[in-house]
Parts: structure tokens; C-alpha cells; sequence
């Protein structure tokens, strides 16, 4: 079988296709603007006499004499929900077969179908049979069959890099699942669906609200902290940057280059040591008190050197199960600090961009600390954590995104984290958080909090911070 074959063919060739969409698969969420679009440049092109119109690529994965679309999947289901509405009978079997398993897929289709048919309606008049006979006979796709998943996965990622970029974070995707070259197909389709079940992440109890946990966490928690915990500033994080996120690749066809990669070499041959046994490792020290989780490697640290491939996924799963636990309410660990954040990070103005910046950097020190010193550790110090982020609250008249990105490399509080081996290693940390604050921004709810916590305050600009109102220094 050839590894890559590319071809042209009409509408109707590859509406023939047995196509599968494979359970790793994003829904389908064209919206009207999308199919409005394609219906009017196929309309466009069909009243000009066009020889062909070209609607775009469809990338197959050719597995066991199966098709399964990893890219395409918009655009054929629009397609057989025009030709419905047409009247047409190509691609009932291909329409009766394809299993949308996600509510969204079924609302968007639904929704669809009801604009098509207005649609034309409005803008055919009686001229369907010559309308349905363009689509199916003048239409056509560049049909990219790939028998192997990794590479089918990098041209999806290259074919989509050329129209609305994709996030940062996605092009890593591809890249470690081409290192998976030792994984079974199945291994790899677990690391997709897992991955993606992060980029549209759903509550137990609102199963139509969607939200990207992999881009909250990879954007501001990972990499920021990273960064940080190195004394360097963390800025925003894109396409430049994904080095952070690759390592170095551990099979045979990639021996080591340098001596101190040997590290993350014994890391790889005891992980796949114990699992041959079926061996647990007898001692380790869970983060959680009282609960551990199959998903959260214990060994994993946020700081640790990137080991390419499934290594990379079951980090990224770990720290995608850990920022849940910590600070989705739905989830049962951690409530006093859920009720902390709730209770003193979401005060009135919390929505105000520098107020988001300053909540993103308490998340992180506060996963930083919870790395390092479990949840025991978050106990003793999300207080601390919270007067050394929100005292820039006070001391500032505007908080800005550089300024919050600069502030944990001049006082180093992640880097103190991070080399941290007992408690008593972040004493600084406190004496910082009990340093003056002088104040040039009156948020009273803050400051009477730190009134209550005995930080010493004074007015650091009488006509915004009118300090008759409160018990300063």
C-alpha cells in the first residue's frame, strides 16, 4: 500500500467512499456564515459556466481497508446536507452511516439543514436539477488518502496552518504523535482523544457549555510557569515558542545525543520497566490527601524535561487532571481553596483584564505549590500566594500585562517554589507577603483584607486612596 496518495475526484466519487468519523474527531460546527459561504461560491461559479469548482481538501486515514476523515469533515457533512435538501439521491448511503456522536454535531446539523433549505428556497427557484448536477459533477475535492495516522495528523495541522492559524498548543499535537513511531495505531488514537477531549472540555452538569482547558492550561499554567520558575519573563505564548514542549525522542532510530539526556532515559526504561511487571512502586507520596487518580503520573513534574511522544501526553493529561481538581467546582477536591478564590478573587471589577492577568498568576503559583508540596502545601500557603499577587492590585494604578508578566522574575517567587525541599525554604515567601504595601488603586475589598491579614498599608496617593476610610500604617 503507498503511504500517501493524493488525487482530484467529483462530488460524487468521494461521496461513494465508505467514510468513518473516527470518535477522536472534533463535531461539527460549521455555523450559517459557513455554509452561507460555500453555497454562495458554488452558486457563484455555476452561473459563470465554471469547469470546476474546487471546495477544498479531505485528508483520510486509510487503516485496515477502512477510510477514517481526520480532515474534511465540515465540509462533506455540508455537502450531503445541501444535497439533501436538493432531493438528491447520491450520498444517502454515506449520510445514513456517519455517526455524529456529539450533541453539538447534531444541534449544528439540524440548524444547517433548516438554512440550506430556505436558502435555496430564496436563490434557486426551479433550477435544483441543474444546481444538484454542478455539485456533483463540476465540484470537486482533493482526496488525500494516508495510511499512516501520525503522518496523516501532521498534514492536517500543515493544511490548516495556511487558512486561520491554528492555536499555538494544537501544532504540538502532531508533532508528538509523529514520535510516537514505537505506539500501536491504538495508542495513538488514545493520546488524540484524550487531547481533544481537553480542547472541548465539558461540566457533568452543562453538557452545552464547551469550554479549550487544553489552551487555558498550556497558554497561561504550563508554559508561563516554566518560564517563570526559570527567572525568565513569560509573555504570551505562540508558535515561536513551542520549543518549551519538545524534547527529546527515546527509541531506537533516535539514540541520545549528549550525557545529560541519560536522565530522561532511565526516566523512560523504569516507566516501561514497571509496566512490564505490572508493578507499583511502593511509597509514593500522592498530592491529593486522600484521593489518587490512574491519570495523574505521580512522577510527573509541571518543570520537568519533555520527553516526546506519549510521554508528552500522559504529562499534558496529568496537569489537565490536576488544574480540574483544583479549580472546578464540580469536582469534590480541594473546596476550601475553591471557596478561597470564589470568596476573595472574585470581588467587584475581578473582570477587568489586569484583574484576569492577576488571577492567572495565582492559579499558577498555586499549581506550582501544589506540585511541589501537595495539597497540604496549597493549605498553608494560598494566603501567602494570594497577598504576594494582589498586593500589585494595590500598588499599581493600572495592571498591565507586562507587568505581571515581569513581577515573578524581579521577586523570583516561582523560582523559590520550584528549589524549594521543605517548608522552611519559603520563609521568604512570607516575609514578602507581609512586606508595606503602599496604595495607588482603592479596591477596598482587597484592602480590608489585607487589613485583616496585618499587612502594613499606607496611602501612597491621597486623591485615589482616601485612607481615612481604613486602619493604615
Amino acid at each position: 500500500m503507498e503511504k500517501i496518495t493524493a488525487e482530484i475526484k467529483k462530488v460524487d466519487k468521494v461521496l461513494i467512499d465508505d467514510l468513518i468519523i473516527p470518535n477522536y474527531q472534533r463535531p461539527y460546527r460549521w455555523t450559517e456564515d459557513n455554509v452561507r459561504l460555500l453555497l454562495e461560491d458554488i452558486m457563484h461559479s455555476w452561473k459563470e459556466g465554471k469547469s470546476s469548482y474546487r471546495i477544498g481538501s479531505v485528508i483520510l486515514n486509510n487503516n485496515k481497508s477502512q477510510l477514517y476523515i481526520v480532515d474534511g469533515q465540515q465540509r462533506i457533512t455540508t455537502i450531503l446536507l445541501i444535497l439533501k435538501s436538493l432531493g438528491s439521491t447520491v450520498g444517502t448511503s454515506l449520510r445514513d452511516s456517519l455517526k455524529f456522536k456529539h450533541l453539538d454535531s447534531v444541534n449544528s446539523i439540524i440548524q444547517n439543514k433548516r438554512f440550506i433549505d430556505n436558502w435555496l428556497l430564496e436563490n434557486l427557484g426551479s433550477d435544483s436539477g441543474s444546481f444538484d448536477k454542478y455539485i456533483l459533477k463540476y465540484c470537486e475535492f482533493v482526496e488525500i488518502k494516508v495510511s499512516d495516522l501520525s503522518e496523516a495528523f501532521q498534514m492536517f495541522d500543515s493544511q490548516n496552518g495556511r487558512g486561520k492559524e491554528l492555536e499555538a498548543y494544537n501544532l504540538l499535537k502532531a508533532y508528538h504523535i509523529r514520535a510516537m513511531e514505537s505506539n500501536t495505531f491504538e495508542e495513538k488514537i488514545a493520546c488524540d482523544k484524550t487531547w481533544e477531549g481537553a480542547a472541548r472540555y465539558q461540566t457533568v452538569k452543562d453538557r452545552n457549555y464547551v469550554s479549550d482547558l487544553l489552551r487555558q492550561l498550556v497558554n497561561e499554567q504550563l508554559y508561563r510557569s516554566r518560564l517563570w520558575s526559570r527567572k525568565e519573563t513569560a509573555l504570551v505564548f505562540n508558535k515561536k515558542q513551542i520549543k518549551e514542549f519538545k524534547g527529546i525522542t527515546v527509541n531506537k532510530n533516535h539514540p541520545i545525543d549528549f550525557p545529560y539526556q541519560n536522565r530522561e532515559l532511565l526516566q523512560v526504561v523504569m516507566q516501561n520497566y514497571f509496566k512490564s511487571l505490572g508493578m507499583s512502586v511502593n511509597g509514593v507520596k500522592s498530592r491529593f490527601k486522600k484521593s489518587s487518580f490512574e491519570n495523574i503520573n505521580p512522577f510527573a513534574l509541571l518543570n520537568q524535561n519533555i520527553i516526546n511522544g506519549k510521554d508528552f501526553f500522559d504529562y499534558i493529561e496529568t496537569y489537565v487532571e490536576i488544574y480540574k481538581r483544583l479549580f472546578k467546582k464540580e469536582f469534590e477536591e480541594m473546596k476550601a481553596l475553591k471557596f478561597f478564590i470564589q470568596s476573595y478573587c472574585k470581588y467587584k471589577g475581578c473582570n477587568r483584564d489586569g484583574d484576569q492577568y492577576l488571577f492567572e498568576l495565582y492559579k499558577s503559583l498555586i499549581m506550582l505549590m501544589f506540585d511541589k508540596f501537595g495539597e497540604e502545601g496549597v493549605e498553608k500557603y494560598h494566603i501567602i500566594l494570594y497577598l504576594l499577587v494582589y498586593r500589585l492590585r494595590l500598588e499599581k494604578e493600572q495592571v498591565r500585562y507586562a507587568s505581571v508578566a515581569d513581577y515573578p522574575v524581579s521577586c523570583e517567587i516561582f523560582n523559590i517554589i520550584e528549589k524549594a525541599q521543605t517548608y522552611s525554604d519559603l520563609i521568604k515567601l512570607e516575609r514578602m507577603a507581609y512586606k508595606k504595601v503602599v496604595c495607588k488603586k482603592d479596591v477596598d475589598f482587597i484592602i480590608n483584607y489585607f487589613i485583616d491579614q496585618k499587612v502594613p498599608l499606607i496611602s501612597g496617593d491621597e486623591k485615589k486612596v482616601n485612607s481615612s476610610k481604613y486602619t493604615f500604617a
